[in-house]
């Protein structure tokens, strides 16, 4: 409390509200291609300059549309077709020139600087098996180091058959940084007969599950929408090695079924063999956790690390963790069961963690998993007189 001296009417200001966290973007997609329009109306270069939009009208109007060998436009326009809502377009160049990696890269790189959640790069299916390979490797990498955005990745385009095609893949992605991205095959027939990578409409789905559901919920078993056929038809036998390889990288089906049109049927990682993130969704909803906290947590830096801290810290996550467990985000019956905040000494830190300024919190959550083989069992029940 102030010390007063004289005589008269002072004002105190106290704080109502406690520090809170802010649930943080799960579908803001960076797509990274080739674009119609290049300059601005004034002559400037727009390459390498993200241009956040709401709408396909939007892309139109910045980056232009007209039929092209590239894939961004129409990428962008089957995510907007299946639900997609912000995201930022990162043009490497003009449709009439020549794909290249080092194009390519430069954009990924560009993609570093802003706050997306997905990575799209729909145009790598035009460059040559290693540098596509490279790409995947590098995008799934970056994907790593930042730790807030997922990976959606394409195949090259089907033509050898549904096990060559995946064995190609495999055997090109490599081993690293898989649990930062999801593939999906086969390709996309649009109505005038065009082939076209699924990632943008994936991106789509995405972003619809997210707003309507949450991104804890698996995009899959949804409807694809904007393409009349795909390049390959799967059966359960084909998907099975889809799925469920031996080594473990598995490829997400989109698959036709009679009455139902063309689905999603598939809701994995690449990282397939690994417990804790062989769902995408978990992987998704965890990075959401880790970096609301994250970035919410920036008013402690410099504050006592000191009881009063840590109590007032544990509380805040523990209300963050509250309200998505509402939401569904977690698993359990009650709060307890569904997530557990651990702060302070002989917690979380030695006396030696407090005096090189570190605090230290562990937080662990029950995350929900989609039930991906629904098995129903028959019994035959004696009839009773």
């Amino acid at each position: 409390m102030a010390t007063y001296k004289t005589p008269g009417v002072y004002i105190e200001e106290t704080r109502k509200f406690p520090h809170s966290f802010a649930k943080e973007p799960t579908s803001v997609v960076a797509f990274i291609g080739y674009t119609t329009i290049t300059a601005d109306n004034e002559g400037n270069s727009i390459l390498l300059s993200p241009k956040r939009i709401r709408s396909w009208n939007d892309f139109v109007a910045v980056f232009g549309y007209h039929s092209s060998s590239k894939y961004l436009p129409d990428a962008v326009s089957l995510f907007y077709t299946n639900g997609g809502g912000d995201c930022y377009i990162i043009s490497v160049g003009a449709v009439n020139e020549p794909v290249s990696l080092s194009s390519l890269v430069n954009g990924l790189n560009k993609s570093k600087e802003i706050k997306v959640q997905l990575i799209v790069i729909p145009d790598a299916c035009l460059l040559p098996s290693q540098d596509f390979y490279d790409l995947q490797k590098q995008t799934l990498a970056s994907c790593n180091a930042l730790q807030d955005r997922f990976a959606i990745i394409d195949t090259q385009q089907p033509a050898a058959g549904t096990a060559n095609d995946s064995s190609l893949f495999r055997a090109g992605i490599g081993n690293d940084d898989l649990k930062w991205g999801a593939a999906y095959y086969p390709w996309l027939v649009l109505a005038d007969g065009r082939p076209v990578p699924p990632s943008g409409a994936i991106a789509g789905i995405y972003t619809m599950v997210d707003n309507n559901r949450g991104v804890w919920k698996a995009p899959a078993n949804v409807s694809l929408s904007g393409a009349t056929d795909l390049t390959v038809h799967i059966n359960n036998d084909q998907q099975n090695d889809l799925t469920i390889p031996i080594d473990g990288k598995a490829i997400n089906a989109i698959r036709v079924f009679a009455d139902k049109g063309l689905l999603v049927w598939g809701a994995r990682t690449l990282d397939g063999n690994s417990q804790d993130w062989r769902y995408l969704n978990v992987r998704r909803t965890i990075t959401m956790i880790e970096n609301s906290i994250k970035n919410s947590s920036s008013w402690v830096v410099f504050e006592p690390n000191d009881a009063k801290t840590w109590i007032l810290l544990r509380a805040i996550i523990e209300n963050f963790l509250t309200l998505l467990w509402r939401e569904g985000a977690l698993a359990g019956a009650k709060p307890e069961d569904a997530f557990d905040v651990q702060i302070g000494l002989g917690s979380t830190m030695t006396a030696s963690d407090i005096l090189e300024g570190r605090l230290v919190v562990t937080v662990k959550l029950a995350v929900l998993r989609p039930a991906e083989f629904i098995v129903i069992s028959f019994v035959h029940k004696m009839q009773q007189s």
